[in-house]
């Protein structure tokens, strides 16, 4: 999906920015401790690191290195799109307006909605959701996911906010996690986004499918850090 492709992007050039240029010591980070040292080292490559990523910043803006939806906020069993879901949509979107204080009968007209790429009625209906659940974490980094999805793919402003709430209520909430980091690499600020991406691939449960995302990237991260590093050194040797 076209999402998935863009967070590779904001991955390999952070594997640019924070791992070839600052050698192998960061090229084998396994927890966010140890991420959180490395990073925080400064040095003359994590400057060359910088430069990088401002001309991927200006070449293609934030939505080419760092759209912060890592996966759709869908139904585990939705109907293919088409008449048949559009006329489900309806009943659930009665039964909602029915039931107005129910948030599970909104929950599943706003994945639906999500489903059918109807942007602002699914915001609409995850705002009826969140009002009803003010302390659901899970709720929170969904809504930040989907505003930023459907709006410049930026985390600024709201999304950011949300995410923020929703780590605060929940600080290991996978995705919330997730997003942070998304949006701590769009500020340049590597440090925040390894901690923070190590720090779900740490909490998540075995399987899920964002941190099994996070940890595969990041792992050709460190192979190519190791591949360069390790080029580099022959290259000099010559």
């Amino acid at each position: 999906m076209i999402l998935f492709a863009l967070i590779s992007l904001l991955l390999l050039v952070a594997t640019v920015a924070i791992l070839v240029w600052r050698g192998p010591a960061v090229a084998h980070v396994t927890d966010a401790a140890t991420a959180a040292e490395a990073v925080a080292r400064p040095t003359r490559g994590l400057a060359i690191g910088l430069a990088v990523l401002v001309v991927a910043v200006a070449g293609g803006g934030y939505a080419w290195i760092g759209s912060p939806r890592l996966l759709p906020v869908t139904p585990d069993a939705p109907p293919g799109p088409g008449p048949a879901a559009e006329a489900q949509l309806a009943v659930l979107q009665e039964r909602a307006e029915k039931h107005p204080d129910d948030p599970n009968g909104w929950m599943r007209a706003a994945q639906l909605q999500v489903m059918l790429n109807h942007g602002p009625a699914a915001v609409a209906d995850y705002r009826r959701v969140a009002a009803l659940r003010p302390n659901d974490a899970d709720v929170m980094a969904d809504l930040a996911d989907l505003l930023a999805a459907t709006g410049n793919g930026g985390l600024d402003g709201e999304p950011i906010q949300l995410v923020e709430r929703a780590l605060a209520i929940n600080p290991n909430q996978v995705k919330a996690l997730a997003l942070k980091g998304s949006y701590a690499m769009s500020q340049r600020d590597f440090r925040t986004a390894l901690v923070a991406w190590n720090q779900a691939i740490k909490v998540a449960q075995p399987g899920d499918p964002i941190a099994q995302y996070l940890r595969g990237q990041l792992d050709e991260m460190r192979a190519l850090a190791e591949a360069r590093s390790a080029s580099a050194a022959a290259s000099a040797n010559r």
